[in-house]
């Protein structure tokens, strides 16, 4: 997140002629982030941060603090080996925990929040046999006449 000075700075390099993606490469942000900046200085509003709208979250400091405790439990009760559970289970901890009930979509936000990142298995063919894939792949280096990254 980008401070009021560094807002300002993006607009007066703007003014100077400077291309966004130099901008960005100067204040170390994306060139998306400096277009919003310039478009909303163009536009008359305002650099600062502005307080954002919504419900403030009823998950804070001790009851955040709770639930993770709570929920690493949960997981390691679950599965020794993998440490896993099911999206359903935490919803239904946090449930226990706050009294009320989330969506599933927000109690993934609520995970990234508590530090925890989404894992989902990829899916592999019932015939896929990596010594048959190793194998191509060696082949296929030995047989290509030039590098592969060279091609054009």
């Amino acid at each position: 997140m980008l401070n009021t000075q560094q807002r300002e700075m993006i607009i007066k390099l703007s003014q100077e002629g400077m291309k966004q993606e130099q901008i960005a490469g100067v204040i170390g942000c994306s060139q998306v982030t400096v277009s919003k900046w310039i478009s909303n200085y163009r536009k008359g509003r305002t650099l600062k941060t502005l307080p954002r709208t919504g419900r403030p979250t009823k998950l804070k400091g001790n009851t955040l603090n709770r639930l993770r405790k709570k929920i690493m439990r949960t997981i390691k009760d679950a599965n020794n080996e993998y440490c896993s559970v099911h999206i359903k289970q935490i919803s239904d901890i946090i449930k226990q925990e706050v009294n009320k009930e989330y969506s599933i979509r927000h109690v993934e936000r609520i995970m990234h929040k508590l530090g925890f990142s989404l894992i989902t298995p990829r899916p592999q063919h019932i015939r896929h046999d990596q010594k048959k894939v190793d194998n191509f792949r060696d082949e296929f280096k030995k047989n290509l006449k030039m590098s592969i990254w060279v091609m054009n």
